[in-house]
């Protein structure tokens, strides 16, 4: 059947082609073919109507030159120049070389090469290339050129003198025209014959039915194998078309030189080769350049001269003079600037135009055909700073005759860019018989595209993400119609900037340096720069360091040892934001040395810069290491320097480890002493305080000189006197002599730095008091251990250093652990002892993918930074000091994002630790303390207790049983009350007289201190939260609200794990495999009282969401949700939107994540009440976007996530709050929970076809793959209305499974419910559902529906309309929209001039669809009506319709007021705005956010205040209105229509950004408006002409009296008016099955005539243009055999338009006519 209908189309296409080159009359064109089995095939002749005067003669193809009387010059003779430039008119996706022959009956053959290449991506122009031969004496010539596949062109020339230019074209070329024209390269040749016959044909259909790509059949190129190459052999076979010459004057001809300037780029010989342009540099302001044709006997004719567009447009020329010389003696000369002519200074007063183009090129109009004797342009004036000029060619053309007007090709014009905050608005001209337009928005080496149908588009996103202020985006736009594609316009730059000043920074971060200040913050949007700001703590002035571009920045020069405080601001061009919250730190002091113990010191001082006591000697080693400003160290390595006691010597080590993390031979110091010690400790200081030694190493010789290690060394920071110093000490005494040191920084500093060591004998008082425990955690007393022992240490502890008198340096350490242990002597024992469960740990969590975890365990205690803390960890499986799985996990208290925590390894027993600062922020520093346990053993048993640090109110009900779970909540509210009532007096006794400086002199605030702390751990969520905020949240009902408020909290973390796929119940045969991937958590997620930055109000970050203080009373107000075995609702309530939707960002699963859309399922989830009421998006919106036909994402986060609602909806039979009871069960029940589980696990994932799981794709196409494995249905045409497109991976995944047949892009909470009533049923499937369905067209572009349904109307879900166009014989489908009403109204402005069926199919409460009803076809009135989309509406009116929303808990924003001036332009009749002004008089002020062609106004109003007098003005910038039409409005059924004027008032057409009616002198007065339109000029339009049918009475000649342009009597004719362009339109006629209507020829085969008639030209005329109403014929001739019996009952026109009336790319539909019935009798009819 294939191979029947390629041959039919190979018959029609050849014959048609016979018929176009059988004439030669003006405008005679054929059709260009598409890829469709019904393709028209029928002639096309063309001339203007009523000009018929002077006869079609076959054209010279080689012109004589134009004789003109001119004196006699030189004696030479100018030899002439052949080009062939060769255009491709079908795509070339490969190389295609020609080669081409000219050759002399004088001269010889000369041959040349000529290659098409591929276009470059991106560029509109067709590829070219070019063969030139120079020098040619005057003579015959043939011209011949051929290439692989094409029949060789061969062409006659007679060259005398000129250049001659043969244009070729792959493509079809325009045939039968009395203008130029040009020549066919024929392709097709496929035999090899030399000639296009049916040799051709019988292999390309033979090649075509074989479905094998052949790439010498792909005569398109386009890489397909298809009937458009059947079309391309048929439409050239035969048809010899011979090229126009271009005539011109050769430019090597002339006497060439710059006169004035220099030549910066290019060579002459190039330039006048045509081979490359002139960069000029001008010399004394100018640069000239002559052009002398004086030595030639006849001086060149000319008609017009140019000079062509400079690559760089700043290199044009702007401003400069020509001036011409003619061989009769006359000179005239004319100025370039801006296109303005100016008088020439000549005798005889020639003048001539000049024409500047938009791309730098010029063109001088001689205005006529002028012998011409030099030519001279001088360049005054470029676009750039060097006034460099670029001359890209000077061409003098001969001859400019030509009627073809510039293919149109419709791609936007005009395309602007509107930056705003995050968003920008591309707007373009509207382009006419374009049914859609394309953005393409590169970004960063990315690229999206978007579709739209008006003129303008607002871009908030980018790839799915929000754009980001101050990133260049470029923006291209082309327009479409079906298939067809214009082509991009050229790109234009859109960079959104914000709409305010920048935030406050966040994160500012100080630490002092010597004498100096680094501060650090992070890097913030809408931030162009910043400003710091510092001050010395007590004083008042802040100095300012302005325009720092980074994020860091070094103050110098500061004071040592001083405090200061430090703030930060953005700038942008709007101005300073807000400062920063203020920092602060200390400098480093220079000056000051460390004070270190002399406790039993060993090298005691001899005085500064001597060496200390019993120091033999000491080396350091390793590389990058030295010591610096020692005198006592001239020897290398030597190290005496760090031994005395002078503080500005110090060893050096460029690395941030030296022997202390990596320890080995020679890293470190070694020190040798005069005899052995048994030494216990060593101290040591830096030269500054810089970083922290977290590190330490001890090695040393033992008395058989063997190394050895010192193996529980430990390293602590202390402070004394200003200043740090570190402390290494051991439990057991080590006798040596000889010891080496290494020393390490904890991560983040650079260096190593040591300017003073001590070594201390062993005192074994800290070993005896640590041992009179008999326990890690310190909780029992050993044996024997009594009153007397600890007397005896006591004693000792108070007893100084007889040698120094300093006591001992963990005096007060070890004073706690002795009152520790008089207390377990004393029987009272001691709390705070924590059991770690080890339940709770990520190692667990492996498998299921959830993201925000922690498994940070509370300890109760809020600790300062610095301070000095013993964390005590026992576990009965190890012994002390061994490495445990615990990290000790310190916490800012409100603290910023990116400041939250550190941690710490711990080992068993006793950890002494210094608390680290974690920020900067001017208030109090430290925070609550956890420990997290990182191992996997659920048999792992710990225990930690903190001594030190302040202990808070801590409840912890994870897993408990509910008795034990009420009985907590009961004693903590009864703690947490008590607590928050000494708060303020524990600040006082704590911190304020405390001896902590980063928590002593704050005054008590509950917001920033640090003891204002609880937390509350339950099965999924731990809070971590001020205890006030909380008790306050209780109010008065205590324990009771808590329960409930954990309760509700665990609840709803359940019901997102469910749907999820996670639980703990499984049946008992199920594998671990599965378990290990669906359980429940075993950590939790983390809210926390945290300091929001710019912007936020909550947030979720990796390992907390972050809540402020206004929103923590919040979280004790959840009431657990009772619903129904069905889980229908019946009371209580979860949290808000806000806690719902960050807590989604956490638990998002990361394959199909969508930050700010797939988290709100999560807040719909919690919300929900199976109501539409109670979801967060319009389900209109919805609707809209599933049947809009756009690709992407919906504009409105919340309207996307209709979405994932909708699959819910669609495949979930359980109401919202249904939970499950074992996995198995939630896998049937819920389709997320399955969604995830295959991300999670992709191989448990279905594959009916073979075609495993992939998650490969990105977001969407993961989802497209997870979402149709889940419904175990394709899913294509439900993700197809939501804009998104499959690749090929997902295509073949979803396509294993049965179609979804169903809408489901239609449902809603409302239809689900009823199913869920009723029971699935079939309904309306497949049955008939619509009785009847009425359209009705107005003249706007509305198109409004009245159905009239068969089926119950309480089971229907609603209607999809759809709209079926007819093209080439062939219906096109799109779907118009949904409605739930029983009318619908079709904006359908964008589809003027069309036929429209509209086919309605009722969807029933089950997303069936009935059998489709087709209402009668209607035609949209095109009155050019302006769509309204993107429209902004202002007015100084006001009106009792204006409101102010009402704020609410999950939307807390202040809201402003909201006009109801929208209704004025809302498209909707019914509704009406009425306001008034009183200041001025009113006005409504329509801005389109883009330029519009605007031509008239039309005014309704349906109440009794209408505007009287009125003015209309437009604008382009929305500053500069001018006024377009005044008067009074006078309705008539209720509107106006209202044309605009220019000055002398006639009708005009605008181009405007903003269009303002005011109402003339109503001040005060009551004005009503009901809607206001816009109209514009309207595209093309066929229609037939009434009694348009029937036999033609007589010859009808339509061009000159030759007899070859006549329409024979007796044929059977058609006819009808069209609009549009003549050049670039045709008609074709259908039949009822979709076939063309025609004739059949002498050899059988079909056959049609038309011609399309234009108004008469006036003779200064030189383009064809829109005609409004001409005149088209179709016909059969007699000897087409057509018989009326055989003509179709009804037949219908189309109307197409072409892009280039050459080659006739570009061909779409712009209109069409309702079938018109053809008379069973044929009357008489005759042409005029």
């Amino acid at each position: 059947m294939r191979r029947q209908t390629t041959r039919f189309l190979a018959g029609i296409l050849a014959s048609v082609v016979l018929i176009v080159s059988g004439g030669e009359t003006a405008y005679a064109r054929g059709v260009q073919e598409r890829v469709k089995p019904s393709a028209p095939a029928v002639s096309q002749d063309r001339v203007p109507e009523e000009r018929t005067s002077g006869e079609a003669q076959e054209q010279d193809v080689s012109p004589a030159r134009p004789e003109t009387k001119q004196p006699a010059g030189g004696a030479d003779v100018m030899a002439g120049t052949v080009e062939v430039l060769i255009t491709a008119g079908v795509p070339v996706e490969k190389p295609q070389e020609f080669q081409v022959e000219l050759r002399g009956a004088v001269s010889g053959s000369e041959n040349k090469k000529a290659v098409l290449e591929p276009a470059a991506e991106g560029t509109l122009r067709a590829p070219q290339a070019s063969a030139r031969f120079s020098g040619l004496e005057a003579g015959a010539y043939e011209l011949r050129v051929s290439g692989g596949g094409y029949v060789a062109y061969t062409q006659s020339l007679a060259v005398d003198g000129l250049a001659y230019r043969i244009q070729l074209y792959t493509g079809e070329a325009a045939v039968g025209t009395d203008a130029a024209r040009p020549g066919l390269l024929a392709r097709g040749d496929l035999n090899g014959d030399g000639k296009l016959d049916g040799g051709d044909t019988e292999l390309l259909v033979n090649a075509i039915d074989a479905g094998q790509y052949r790439e010498d059949c792909d005569l398109y190129g386009d890489g397909v194998l298809d009937l458009r190459d059947l079309n391309y052999l048929t439409r050239t076979m035969g048809n010899s078309v011979r090229a126009t010459p271009e005539l011109g004057i050769p430019l090597e001809a002339a006497g060439f030189q710059v006169s004035s300037g220099s030549i910066r780029s290019g060579t002459q010989e190039q330039f006048l080769r045509g081979e490359s342009g002139l960069i000029l540099a001008p010399s004394g302001g100018a640069a000239e350049l002559e052009f002398d044709f004086s030595r030639y006997q006849k001086a060149p004719v000319m008609e017009e001269i140019r000079i062509g567009a400079p690559q760089k447009k700043e290199y044009a020329v702007t401003e400069g003079v020509v001036v011409i010389e003619t061989a009769d003696g006359g000179v005239a000369a004319a100025s370039i600037r801006s296109g303005a002519f100016l008088s020439p200074a000549a005798a005889k007063e020639e003048r001539f135009d000049i024409v500047p183009g938009k791309d730098g090129s010029v063109r001088i109009d001689l205005k006529g055909q002028i012998a011409v004797k030099k030519v001279t342009i001088r360049i005054t004036k470029t676009g750039n700073a060097d006034n460099l000029a670029e001359i890209s060619s000077v061409e003098f053309v001969n001859d400019m005759e030509s009627r073809i007007p510039e293919a149109e090709m419709n791609v936007p014009k005009n395309v602007a860019v509107k930056a705003s905050s995050k968003a920008f608005t591309v707007s373009w001209d509207v382009q006419n018989n374009v049914t859609a337009y394309e953005l393409q928005i590169v970004s960063e080496g990315k690229t999206d595209y978007r579709r739209t149908s008006s003129a303008s588009m607002s871009i908030q996103q980018f790839l799915g993400d929000k754009l980001r202020n101050n990133v260049l985006y470029e923006v291209r736009v082309q327009s479409l119609n079906g298939e067809w594609k214009s082509g991009y316009s050229e790109s234009v730059p859109a960079v959104p900037k914000p709409n305010g000043k920048p935030p406050a920074p966040d994160a500012v971060k100080v630490t002092g340096g010597y004498r100096s200040l680094d501060v650090r913050w992070k890097k913030m949007e809408d931030t162009d720069s910043y400003n710091l700001y510092y001050k010395e703590d007590g004083t008042e002035k802040y100095e300012k360091i302005a325009g720092i571009e980074g994020t860091y920045h070094q103050i110098t020069g500061l004071k040592d040892s001083t405090r200061y405080q430090v703030y930060v601001t953005g700038t942008n061009e709007l101005g300073e934001g807000p400062a920063s919250l203020t920092a602060s730190d200390k400098t480093i002091s220079g000056l000051i040395p460390a004070k270190l113990p002399e406790y039993k010191l060993i090298n005691t001082s001899k005085g500064e810069g001597k060496l200390s006591a019993h120091i033999a000697s000491a080396v350091i080693g390793g590389g990058n290491v030295a010591m610096v400003d020692s005198p006592l160290d001239r020897e290398e390595n030597s190290a005496l320097g760090a031994f005395d006691n002078n503080y500005n010597s110090y060893i050096d080590r460029q690395d941030w480890d030296y022997g202390g993390a990596y320890p080995g031979d020679g890293k470190g110091v070694t020190v040798e002493l005069d005899q052995a010690f048994e030494i216990g400790m060593i101290t040591l200081a830096q030269p500054m305080d810089v970083g922290d030694f977290a590190y330490a190493h001890i090695r040393y010789q033992d008395g058989n000189g063997k190394w050895q290690i010192v193996k529980d060394a430990s390293i602590s920071r202390k402070r004394s006197g200003g200043r740090n110093y570190y402390l290494i000490k051991w439990k057991e005494p080590v006798k040596t002599s000889r010891l080496q040191i290494g020393v390490g920084q904890r991560y983040g500093y650079y260096k190593v730095a040591v300017s003073e060591i001590r070594i201390h004998e062993y005192d074994s008082l800290e070993r005896e008091i640590l041992d009179l425990f008999a326990d890690d955690l310190f909780l029992t007393l050993r044996d024997g251990v009594d009153q007397a022992v600890i007397d005896g240490l006591q004693a000792r502890l108070d007893r100084p250093d007889p040698a120094s008198g300093e006591y001992h340096p963990e005096r007060n350490a070890l004073q706690e652990e002795l009152d520790a242990a008089k207390a377990l002597l004393a029987t009272e024992g001691l709390g705070g002892v924590v059991e770690v469960n080890p339940e709770i740990t990520a190692q667990k969590d492996r498998g299921i993918a959830v993201g925000g975890l922690v498994a940070r365990q509370p300890l109760g205690v809020s600790a300062a930074a610095g301070e000095q803390l013993v964390v005590y960890v026992g576990n009965p499986g190890m012994k002390s000091g061994e490495k445990t799985k615990l990290e000790l996990v310190f916490t800012q208290q409100y603290a910023e994002s990116g400041g939250l925590s550190q941690k710490v390894l711990l080992k068993v027993g006793r950890n002494e630790i210094t608390v680290p600062r974690l920020s900067s922020t001017d208030v109090e520093k430290g925070g609550p303390l956890y420990v997290q346990y990182t191992g996997g053993d659920s048999k792992d048993r710990y225990a930690v207790r903190v001594s030190g640090g302040t202990a808070f109110p801590v409840l912890n009900v994870y897993r408990a049983d509910a008795s034990e779970r009420t009985e907590r909540i009961r004693a903590y509210v009864q703690e947490l009350g008590d607590y928050v009532k000494g708060l303020s007096d524990s600040h006082s006794r704590n911190h304020a007289s405390g001896e902590e400086e980063e928590v002593k002199g704050y005054a008590y605030s509950d917001r920033t201190c640090i003891l204002n702390a609880t937390d509350i751990v339950t099965d999924y969520m731990m809070l971590s939260v001020p205890a006030s905020q909380v008790l306050a949240g209780l109010g008065e009902g205590g324990a009771g609200k808590l329960a409930d408020s954990l309760e509700a909290m665990d609840e709803m973390m359940l019901l997102f794990y469910q749907h999820k796929g996670l639980t703990d119940s499984f049946a008992a045969d199920t594998p671990d495999g599965i378990r290990e991937k669906n359980h429940l958590p075993c950590q939790y997620l983390n809210i926390r009282y945290m300091r929001m930055f710019a912007g936020a109000f909550m947030y979720a970050a990796g390992d907390h969401i972050g809540i402020e203080w206004g929103s923590v009373p919040g979280l004790t107000g959840g009431v657990p949700v009772r619903s129904d075995d069905k889980g229908r609702y019946e009371s209580g309530r979860y949290f808000g939107w806000g806690i719902a939707h960050e807590i989604g960002h956490q638990i998002n699963q990361s394959a199909y994540a969508h930050a700010e859309v797939t988290n709100n399922y999560f807040s719909v989830l919690a919300q929900a009440k199976d109501t539409n009421e109670s979801v967060r998006f319009q389900y209109p919106e919805v609707f809209k976007k599933v049947t809009s036909g756009t690709t992407g994402y919906a504009g409105n986060v919340f309207t996307q996530l209709g979405m994932y609602w909708q699959l819910h909806l669609a495949y979930d039979r359980g109401y919202n709050y249904k939970t499950y009871g074992t996995w198995q069960e939630i896998q049937d029940g819920l389709f997320f929970a399955r969604v995830d589980r295959y991300a999670r696990d992709t191989s448990s994932a279905p594959a009916p076809g073979g075609v495993k799981l992939e998650l490969s794709g990105g977001r969407d196409q993961n989802l497209m793959r997870l979402a149709s494995a889940a419904a175990g249905r394709d899913l294509s045409e439900f993700f197809a209305g939501w804009g998104m497109v499959p690749d090929s991976v997902t295509r073949s995944y979803m396509g294993q499974f049965e179609r979804e047949e169903r809408a489901v892009f239609y449902v809603d909470d409302a239809a689900r419910v009823y199913e869920m009533t009723h029971g699935y049923q079939q309904g309306v499937a497949g049955k008939a559902a619509v009785a009847s369905a009425e359209a009705s067209a107005d003249n706007t572009g509305r198109v409004t529906l009245t159905i009239t349904p068969s089926a119950a109307p309480e089971m229907l879900q609603g209607y999809e309309i759809t709209r079926i166009f007819t093209e080439w014989g062939e219906e096109r489908r799109e779907v118009a929209g949904f409605t739930r009403d029983t009318s619908f109204t079709d904006q359908a402005a964008y589809a003027a001039n069309h036929v429209v069926t509209y086919e309605i199919r009722a969807v029933d409460k089950w997303m069936n669809r009935s059998e489709a009803y087709r209402a009668v076809p209607v035609k949209v009135r095109g009155s050019g009506r302006i769509d309204k989309d993107g429209w902004t509406v202002t007015t100084n009116m006001v009106s009792k319709d204006d409101v102010i929303p009402d704020a609410t808990e999950e939307l807390p924003c202040e809201k402003t007021a909201q006009s109801a001036i929208g209704r004025a332009v809302d498209g909707d009749y019914s509704t009406t705005y009425t306001g008034t002004a009183s200041g001025e008089d009113p006005y409504i002020l329509l801005a389109f956010n883009c330029m519009k062609e605007v031509s008239a106004l039309n005014y309704t109003c349906d109440k009794d205040t209408p505007a009287g007098a009125f003015r209309i003005e437009i604008s382009r910038d929305g500053e500069t209105f001018e006024a377009v039409q005044e008067g009074t409005f006078v309705l008539g059924d209720q509107s106006a229509r209202i044309h605009f004027t220019d000055e002398n008032h006639r009708i005009c057409t605008y181009d405007a950004a903003y269009v303002k009616l005011t109402a003339v002198g109503q001040k005060g007065k009551e004005i009503s408006v009901t809607e206001l339109d816009l109209y514009g000029p309207s595209g093309d339009n066929v229609e037939f002409s009434p009694q348009g049918i029937g036999r033609l009475s007589a010859d009808y000649a339509y061009a000159g009296e030759d007899g070859n342009h006549v329409i024979p009597k007796d044929s059977i004719v058609f006819t009808g008016t069209y609009k549009g362009n003549p050049a670039y339109n045709v008609v074709v006629l259908y039949d009822e099955k979709g076939g063309i209507v025609g004739g059949t020829d002498s050899e059988g085969t079909l056959s049609a005539h038309q011609i399309i008639l234009a108004p008469p030209l006036k003779d200064e005329e030189a383009m064809l243009g829109n005609v409004s109403e001409g005149i088209w014929i179709y016909w059969f001739e007699p000897a087409e055999s057509v018989k009326e019996a055989s003509l179709p009952e009804r037949v219908r026109a189309e109307l197409y338009r072409v892009d280039n009336a050459l080659t006739n790319e570009g061909q779409r539909l712009v209109s069409d006519t309702v079938f018109v019935k053809v008379p069973d009798r044929l009357s008489s009819v005759t042409f005029e």
